[in-house]
């Protein structure tokens, strides 16, 4: 599964986001990449505007990249050249709001998301990934020789 997101959606329909927060594209990148490296899915995440800042460098990882418009174009029309260029549109998933947008991306076979619901998705896999990190860190602690030898002689009776 393919995901292409419509970003400056994605910031403006997320409840702890801002579009007129200068790091808010920094964070979201962020979010989005935890959920990705954990789906080991491929995601497009396309902005408005400029870039700003050496961390929303295209691409991030090697299924995640980060696009911007060509001058004088938006990211609606960046989206539509993105689904244009995919064979298999039945693997592609949009997130937006963007009622013609999601029309575009229907009509060409893609399935949609609305943003709001992505957003919850993205936070549902963060604390998902937290409490996986938290039950390794209590699995996988070290034991050492000693204590080996202590639970060898408990067990075997001596």
């Amino acid at each position: 599964m393919a995901y292409i997101i419509d970003g400056n959606n994605l910031i403006g329909s997320a409840p702890d986001f801002s579009l007129a927060d200068p790091e808010a594209r920094v964070k979201m990148v962020s979010l989005v990449r935890k959920f990705q490296e954990s789906k080991n899915a491929k995601v497009t995440l396309v902005f408005d505007g400029e870039p700003r800042g050496s961390e929303l460098r295209s691409p991030i990882n090697a299924k995640l990249t980060v696009v911007y418009p060509r001058y004088g174009l938006t990211a609606d029309d960046e989206i539509k050249r993105i689904l244009d260029n995919y064979q298999q549109l039945k693997e592609i998933v949009l997130v937006t709001t963007d009622r013609e947008l999601k029309k575009y991306a229907r009509e060409k076979g893609a399935r949609t998301i609305n943003s709001i619901e992505f957003y919850f998705t993205l936070i549902k896999n963060l604390l998902s990934q937290g409490k996986k990190e938290e039950t390794l860190k209590r699995v996988n602690t070290r034991v050492s020789q000693n204590e080996v030898e202590q639970w060898l002689k408990i067990f075997s009776g001596e």
